[in-house]
């Protein structure tokens, strides 16, 4: 039996690390998964604007939360301080979700390449048996009871209580419901045990071979 070796595992790292932030930048910027949140839930009429208003103001907040370059929020709707600085807060995660994506793009690249030349693609049997353990159980975690699992969610990734909004102060909060937010999730596990899906049918075609 082969051992794996150290290069095997940093291959893997990669690969993970590649797959989620690809996931995680492709759940962020689907824009039609909001869409339809604004005129099948109504949300314009929450925040007294129209359903185009209202999806002009996410993609303001949008381009703020994506590009390093747009130091300040501009949205119509009033904030506060603490919800400027939570937004801040999430912005600087999206710039570490993007430098991950792109600093591991070529070693992925790379990587996948060499098992394409070398017909090897039941390296990743392992791996992605692992990961997509660790994707299932989070997925039943979130399935079992979103409101908690998005609690400690925002309880591990941020150190105060800027998160909590208060829907008189920071009306944005409205047109930003719970159950968005557990749609994006779900599209977000979707995409990543698509990923090992493949990988996984990959592996055993080249295995079988």
């Amino acid at each position: 039996m082969k051992l794996i070796s150290w290069r095997n595992i940093i291959n893997w790292i990669f690969l993970g690390i590649f797959v989620i932030s690809l996931s995680i930048a492709i759940t962020i910027n689907f824009t039609p998964l909001y869409y339809f949140f604004v005129y099948h839930y109504h949300l314009a009429s929450l925040v007294k604007m129209t359903n185009q208003q209202l999806i002009t103001e996410y993609h303001q907040l949008l381009s703020y939360l994506n590009f390093p370059w747009q130091k300040q929020l501009r949205l119509s709707l009033p904030s506060t301080a603490s919800a400027r600085e939570h937004f801040l807060e999430v912005k600087h995660l999206f710039e570490i979700n993007y430098l991950c994506l792109i600093l591991t793009f070529y070693p992925t690249l790379s990587y996948l390449h060499r098992l394409k030349i070398t017909k090897c693609w039941w390296e990743l049997l392992f791996p992605c048996k692992i990961f997509g353990s660790l994707t299932i159980g989070l997925f039943i975690l979130a399935s079992l009871d979103f409101n908690d699992f998005f609690v400690y969610f925002h309880l591990i990734l941020f150190r105060n209580q800027d998160w909590v909004f208060d829907p008189q102060k920071d009306p944005i909060i409205k047109v930003l419901p719970e159950e968005f937010f557990a749609a994006a999730f779900a599209l977000f596990f979707l995409l990543i045990g698509s990923s090992f899906v493949f990988c996984l049918i990959q592996g055993k075609k080249s295995l079988k071979k």
